[in-house]
């Protein structure tokens, strides 16, 4: 049967249109059609978030890997995963009313200090804020300095940097979920202390979880050279990050000026 692509006007036979992709048959924007992307693009099985999420603390190294080599039909964009994640991360916590020790981050200044030190102060501060409440894309903005950090790192792999903004990506996605579940026994504590506690976990949980993830996905090298190597990017990204902060701080001081 002959189909007239809705898209690009083109004549096909089949499911898809052979010149643009669009399928053959497209359904009413209706509330039916909502619920089906729903289920679709994020319940699906196949290639949901919750198939994806299983992969990740099952088998990530080995899963990340597939992805990269071209096997995606079952798996969730990285990006997406991450927005995602993170979009429900910030809904928990603000329905919990969740405060951690990033969100209580700030600089402070003695008030006998200049007004301009001050009002540098400020700026970081606001910067700061805006930052927390905008989790994902903090996320987002991070995941170069640690792909950099993790491409320098393992810089003799074959994948490029491109690969590991990939990978990257995904073991976000991965400490995202981490910090979901752990939301709720935040909201449980009842002092900063206990919070700390929590957090230093929640670290501890996703740092091995990194760490296991370039053991499979670098499975080329021995175990202690990968752990080695792995230690050597969460160097790196903390050397970095500290440079762009203290850019940051210096561009933020020549604004007051």
């Amino acid at each position: 049967m002959v189909t007239t692509c809705k898209n690009c006007n083109k004549k096909f036979i089949g499911h898809y249109c052979n010149y643009c992709g669009q399928p053959a048959n497209t359904h009413d924007i209706n509330f039916k059609y909502l619920w089906h992307e729903l289920q679709h693009g994020i319940f699906h099985i196949d290639k949901g978030i919750i198939h994806t999420s299983k992969e990740l603390f099952t088998r990530p190294g080995h899963t990340i890997k597939e992805y990269i080599s071209g096997k995606r039909v079952k798996h969730f964009k990285p990006v997406a995963y991450i927005i995602i994640l993170s979009t429900i991360y910030v809904l928990l916590a603000h329905l919990l009313h969740v405060k951690t020790n990033f969100d209580k981050m700030s600089v402070v200044l003695d008030g006998n200090n200049k007004a301009q030190a001050n009002e540098i102060v400020h700026l970081i501060n606001s910067s700061v804020k805006w930052l927390q409440e905008h989790y994902a894309y903090t996320l987002l903005m991070l995941l170069p300095v640690i792909s950099l950090a993790s491409y320098l790192a393992f810089r003799k792999s074959r994948y490029n940097y491109i690969q590991h903004l990939v990978l990257n990506c995904y073991i976000a996605g991965q400490r995202m979920i981490v910090f979901i579940l752990f939301l709720p026994i935040i909201a449980l504590c009842s002092s900063n202390e206990a919070v700390s506690v929590v957090e230093n976990i929640e670290t501890l949980i996703w740092v091995s979880l990194m760490t296991w993830t370039y053991i499979q996905f670098f499975d080329n090298n021995k175990i202690l050279k990968n752990i080695r190597l792995t230690i050597i990017s969460y160097v790196l990204f903390g050397i970095l990050f500290l440079v762009l902060l203290i850019i940051a701080i210096l561009t933020v001081a020549l604004f007051v000026r």
